[in-house]
């Protein structure tokens, strides 16, 4: 594992809701030597975490704060943490670890003291590189670790249960989704509130957002405090938002698009409280419209999913019901990702659909965004530290190249091809003929080596190139096979694309008389995760 591990490359995601556009900092972790053990960590510390105040998700909020009326003279107010990942201390966390160790034990064998020591050597082996220099933080925790995201939670968690403890009243909503914090005081008690919550931790500091006009937006939802003191929400996006989600014209399936709009619009329908449902066809409308489904589809979605939706309630209840019962049964459904080429996907899925019923399979799009326009938000990555790569070496002396694999980081790979050609050539200095048992059994070892001895050539391994890339190891002997294949200028042995299944001929047929290259040296194919 520590062969393939990488440097993460730190990378900023502008904070464009808040002024001056600061920079949320993130560190990758997946390539780094300590991500195996941040998530195991992570997943121990989140399976013992039991929250009073988290927040699951928008839905759960909004049927929670719907049926609460607030006593006279209170108000609602949004508190939020400074930079709460980086503003978290080792000692703040070696305490609440310990004070919450008789939940966290349960759900792992090792000791405490064990257990501090390695959560100390994961905060304290945060490391990344940017712009050819290396970093180390040493404070805080770096959001993009597994581990991170488990510690502010529990962190969190003891810091409201002892602020709770030191306010002279008791709030009837206190809440938190990660670091965002929702609290209904009385309008006097805001400075309390926050002397109290500041006076937790001096790294861990909070600002508020108090109400405006009786309404405060919290997650996607706007809080609105009826005359009444009643709480109703209505579905919110911020002002900087383009309202741009899944376009009709953009390289989906249709049924991905109009799946798109229908949870759209249940999501307005189901946190839209304090509207009627003209309010919520006219929002729905307007959205659909900025990304441009046509007037007759809009229409007939809201119709469907609106209109229709009091009427036909119960029914659709017991329906759902129905249908939920013999999906227990189906317990092995397997589910796979193929990308979205018109008319070809959708026959593929309905072929597969009729003989193999449990498979399931979701189109994506490899014409993203990301890969368009954003292709560069990290520094690049040297091409001799690459993984999972498909290389070629070209021959100094004729124009045949050798095609292989490697998992690890190519400089890996290009350092055991160059100890070979070393040992070929002190072989051959030493007066060893190329019949020699010793030379026989480097000839066996690669390709190249036998092309070096067979032909007396050379390869220079500075001059490798990328040929390919995959996320998954496993994917890798299959394309390798196919470069080969496509290649007739090749030191490669023919034996080695015995692998490869006949039904690749004709794509690699179409590909080489085209000239088609899979993929472009030294880049990763849309909508994958490049190992970096």
């Amino acid at each position: 594992m520590s062969r393939k591990a990488l440097c993460p490359r730190i990378y900023g995601q502008p904070k464009a809701h808040k002024a001056g556009l600061p920079l949320r900092p993130v560190v990758p972790n997946m390539t780094a030597p300590t991500y195996t053990l941040s998530k195991f960590v992570g997943q121990i510390l989140q399976s013992s975490l039991q929250s009073t105040y988290n927040i699951r998700d928008s839905y759960s909020f909004c049927d929670y704060i719907n049926g609460i009326t607030l006593p006279a003279d209170y108000v609602l107010v949004s508190l939020d943490v400074v930079s709460l990942f980086t503003c978290i201390p080792f000692e703040l966390v070696r305490r609440d670890v310990t004070f919450n160790w008789s939940d966290i034990q349960k759900h792992t064998n090792i000791n405490l003291e064990i257990m501090l020591e390695i959560i100390e050597f994961i905060m304290k082996s945060c490391y990344f590189t940017f712009e050819g220099k290396f970093y180390s933080q040493i404070f805080g925790t770096a959001m993009g670790n597994p581990l991170s995201s488990p510690l502010a939670d529990l962190v969190m968690e003891n810091l409201m249960h002892a602020v709770v403890k030191k306010l002279d009243f008791q709030p009837p909503v206190l809440k938190k989704y990660v670091d965002d914090l929702i609290v209904a005081l009385p309008l006097n008690k805001l400075k309390h509130v926050q002397d109290s919550f500041n006076s937790y931790s001096q790294h861990i500091q909070f600002t508020y957002e108090l109400e405006e006009n009786r309404r405060l937006p919290y997650l996607d939802m706007v809080l609105v405090r009826t005359e009444a003191q009643q709480i109703r929400t209505e579905w919110y996006r911020k002002p900087i938002s383009s309202g741009r989600f899944l376009d009709f014209f953009s390289c989906h399936t249709t049924s991905q698009k109009v799946n798109t709009a229908m949870n759209f619009i249940q999501r307005v329908d189901k946190l839209s409280t304090n509207l009627n449902t003209r309010e919520k066809m006219k929002i729905v409308d307007r959205e659909l419209e900025i990304n441009h489904y046509p007037k007759p589809l809009r229409r007939r979605l809201i119709n469907c999913q609106l209109c229709n939706r009091s009427s036909n309630g119960n029914q659709q209840q017991q329906q759902q019901t129905q249908q939920a019962e013999p999906s227990h049964q189906q317990t092995n459904i397997c589910y796979r990702s193929i990308p979205n080429i018109p008319t070809l996907s959708q026959t593929i899925a309905k072929t597969l659909k009729q003989d193999y019923p449990e498979v399931r399979l979701a189109f994506r799009n490899t014409n993203t965004v990301g890969s368009s326009f954003f292709s560069n938000m990290k520094d690049k990555v040297p091409t001799e530290n690459h993984t999972n790569v498909i290389y070629a070496i070209p021959c100094n002396e004729c124009e045949s190249s050798y095609i292989g694999m490697t998992t690890t980081q190519l400089k890996t790979r290009m350092s055991s091809h160059r100890s070979d050609i070393k040992r070929l050539d002190e072989l051959l200095q030493a007066g060893h003929t190329t019949d020699d048992y010793k030379i026989a059994e480097l000839r066996q070892k690669t390709a190249l080596l036998e092309h070096s001895i067979a032909k007396q050539h050379s390869f220079d391994t500075k001059k490798v190139r990328i040929l390919d890339q995959h996320n998954r190891g496993t994917a890798l002997p299959i394309l390798e096979m196919c470069h080969i294949t496509n290649n007739n200028h090749t030191v490669n042995k023919r034996t080695d694309t015995e692998g490869l299944s006949i039904i690749y001929a004709g794509l690699l047929h179409t590909l080489k008389t085209k000239n088609y290259k899979h993929r472009k040296p030294n880049t990763v194919t849309p909508g994958e995760t490049e190992q970096e």
